[in-house]
């Protein structure tokens, strides 16, 4: 199968053969009617009358047999005009994309430079694009096929049943997104289904697109929320069995997990109904990520505006103790510095850009809560506890951070906006996973500007070392942070306040915009609102980034 293949499938003989079955099923419906009528005839009462029955009954289990095939073949052609007419559709849009920018479409889906001088200077990154939505349309032809050969091959072994082409699952169906995709390829599989397989993967598969990065974020919103009642389930019955199993062991979960298994369970419950209660109090959010399965505590994502569609996205990563139930506390966050963001671009006479900004918690941070055998490491257990000791662990945000670069990839290709402004905000411990994840970014770093805050190091000394453009890379520190302690050790990386990155003020001041502002003390307050409801000098300096207008923070 190859793009060739696509572009010569004839759509109008495909309409033509679907119309032909559609006569041919009433005309055998009618004939089945029509036997029935004779059989009920009221005087018709002698050996010949019942031997005709008989007869009858013969011919319309026969017909049955063939309408049910023939209904399923109907369904069939019906759902390849549709598929087919989209396939095309795409493959149009690809070759003149591909014309637009001084390239050439080979049918294998390869890409070359077109004669002539070069249209597009961006030539690699273009050309990865094109490549990846030839590769899923020729993937996409290729299941389409399949799928057609099956149920053509039911119909003509006399297989299908009458009521089948009725049923959901039969006839085409939509394949699996590509095992270990990028967020690229994943957007080039959503982009590449027809529209009823795209309802069949959320509505029969949700969990394939939920979590997946290059999906666009109501995709994965309707898909995450759908799962709810079955998590619901999933986590309901395993207290039951984890307490049972521990009310079996003479020694409770002193040799054993299940204790700890248990907390966890019966938190997980708690992060759903603390999940579920976000999204009702936020019907136009987006819960761009639900995971309970992945590790011990739940990991999401939620998003204030519509980051497919805005011209700013800004995504905060959190750093110890942060859990499901904090996500309430951070979207307020998010919230605050939307309208701040928004608020500034008004100012600037910039009325018509629009900001998403996006609570991101698909890590699990270090916490100082729950069973210690699941959250640090056994040696640090026997350091002690504290948030201090657990700041200096690498292994959460090593872990983390190739999620959070996939999820700025995944943001960058799933944007409409051809090249949205997207800034890195990590507090903590999750600066130290931002900035593991920029620089695991490759060579298409899809951020523009990061700030880390409240940061323990993040193992990078300037901008190139982030893949950042200089003087886009920004650091704010309280004067009583205590997380000081923890950047004295360079465990992390080399203390922020003494790095290369331009230095920001977290101090009261009065603001460009004419507003007195608040300063941010110790280690929690630089997103956070003041008494007054604006938001501090810190708050301030974030929202200008955010906005893409550095120059006007605060230095």
């Amino acid at each position: 199968m190859n793009l060739r293949d696509i572009a010569q499938w004839d759509t109008r003989a495909l309409q033509a053969v679907q119309r032909s079955l559609s006569v041919r099923a009433a005309t055998i419906c009618f004939v089945q009617d029509g036997l029935a009528d004779i059989g009920r005839l009221p005087a018709w009462h002698d050996d010949a009358a019942d031997a005709a029955r008989r007869r009858f009954r013969i011919v319309a289990d026969d017909l049955s047999g063939e309408a049910a095939a023939i209904a399923v073949v109907e369904k069939l052609a019906r759902d390849l005009v549709d598929a087919v007419t989209h396939l095309k559709s795409e493959l149009d849009g690809l070759r003149e994309a591909a014309a637009a920018h001084g390239m050439a479409l080979s049918d294998s889906g390869d890409i070359a430079e077109a004669p002539g001088p070069p249209v597009d200077t961006s030539g690699a990154a273009r050309r990865d694009e094109l490549r990846a939505a030839a590769r899923a349309l020729i993937l996409q032809a290729e299941d389409l096929v399949a799928d057609a050969a099956a149920v053509l091959t039911r119909a003509a072994d006399g297989a299908a049943e009458p009521g089948e082409a009725d049923r959901p699952g039969t006839g085409l169906s939509a394949p699996a997104p590509p095992r270990d995709g990028s967020p690229l390829d994943n957007r080039e599989y959503w982009d590449a289904l027809p529209a009823a397989q795209r309802r069949e993967v959320i509505e029969q598969h949700p969990e394939w697109v939920g979590d997946r990065d290059g999906i666009p974020s109501a995709v994965r919103h309707e898909a995450n929320v759908s799962r709810f009642d079955d998590e619901r389930s999933r986590w309901e019955t395993e207290p039951d069995r984890l307490g049972e199993r521990l009310g079996r062991n003479m020694f409770g979960g002193a040799f054993a997990d299940d204790d700890a298994e248990l907390w966890y369970a019966e938190q997980k419950l708690r992060d759903l109904d603390d999940l579920e209660k976000l999204v009702r109090d936020h019907p136009d959010g987006r819960l761009m990520l639900l995971d309970l399965q992945s590790g011990e505590r739940t990991m999401a994502a939620f998003a204030l505006g519509d980051p497919d569609t805005a011209d700013h996205i800004a995504v905060t990563t959190p750093g110890i103790d942060t859990t499901a139930a904090s996500l309430r506390g951070m979207t307020d966050e998010a919230s605050a510095l939307k309208a701040e963001t928004e608020r500034q671009l008004d100012l600037a006479g910039r009325t018509g850009d629009t900001v998403s900004t996006i609570a991101w918690l698909g890590y699990q941070p270090p916490t100082t809560t729950g069973p210690g055998n699941y959250d640090v490491p056994f040696i640090d257990q026997n350091l002690g506890r504290g948030w201090l000791l657990d700041s200096w662990q690498s292994d959460r945000a090593t872990a983390g951070a190739p999620k959070l670069a996939s999820f700025y990839e995944g943001l960058d290709v799933a944007s409409q906006t051809p090249d949205p402004h997207i800034t890195a905000l990590g507090h903590s411990y999750g600066s130290y996973t931002q900035g593991l994840a920029l620089q695991d970014a490759g060579p298409r770093q899809p951020v523009d500007d990061a700030v880390f805050y409240g940061s323990p190091g993040f193992d990078a000394n300037d901008e190139s070392d982030l893949g950042l453009a200089p003087r886009h890379g920004f650091v704010m520190r309280a004067p009583d942070d205590p997380i000081t302690v923890a950047d004295g050790f360079g465990r992390l990386g080399p203390d922020p306040v003494q790095t290369d990155l331009e230095q920001l003020s977290v101090l009261e001041a009065s603001t460009p915009d004419g507003v007195r502002r608040e300063d941010a003390s110790g280690h929690s307050e630089y997103p956070r609102p003041s008494g007054n409801g604006e938001l501090r000098t810190s708050g301030y300096n974030m929202a200008v980034i955010v906005a893409g207008m550095p120059e006007l923070a605060v230095r």
